[in-house]
């Protein structure tokens, strides 16, 4: 059941997000929870659960509570990429690297273009193979020999344009 004042604000938190103003967003997604909750709605939107986790753990640093509101939002919809977007945001952010590549995974196996999603994975990079592939990536000779090959890309390309 949509409540349209909740709406309002979730599109009004929408809007200030990509206005980049979290803040706000933040106080817009809060409000449409608690009009909703107020309305006598058992459970919330899960967008709203989420995209007011991804506030929650960006704008007020409250990065597990924040996750965990994204996490069960996606339990409510997992279908919906959106949600797996924001968790992912969220797990990177967090220093959650692997989990969080995985989560953007799934989110394009629901919406194979999502922008958002593919904007996201594009700003993580890719990692190279490993300098001994049939070892693992966390081997200490991999890890070595990445280091110093690393090392060693990096002062070619000082050379190259000579600084």
């Amino acid at each position: 059941m949509l409540v349209r004042p909740a709406e309002e604000s979730f599109a009004k938190g929408i809007a200030a997000l990509q206005q980049r103003r979290g803040i706000e967003a933040l106080a817009l997604f809060e409000a449409a929870i608690v009009i909703e909750r107020r309305q006598g709605v058992e459970r919330p939107q899960a967008r709203y659960l989420s995209f007011y986790g991804l506030c929650l753990g960006l704008e007020a640093k409250r990065l597990a509570e924040g996750i965990r509101f994204c996490r069960d939002a996606l339990a409510l919809e997992f279908f919906n990429p959106d949600l797996c977007w924001n968790l992912g945001r969220l797990l990177v952010h967090a220093g959650e690297r692997s989990e969080g590549y995985a989560t953007f995974q799934k989110g394009l196996g629901l919406q194979t273009k999502h922008p958002g999603i593919l904007r996201e994975l594009q700003r993580m990079g890719t990692r190279r193979h490993p300098p001994v592939q049939f070892l693992a990536r966390n081997n200490p000779l991999n890890m070595i020999l990445g280091r110093l090959m690393h090392a060693g890309a990096a002062r070619d390309g000082e050379r190259r344009t000579g600084r």
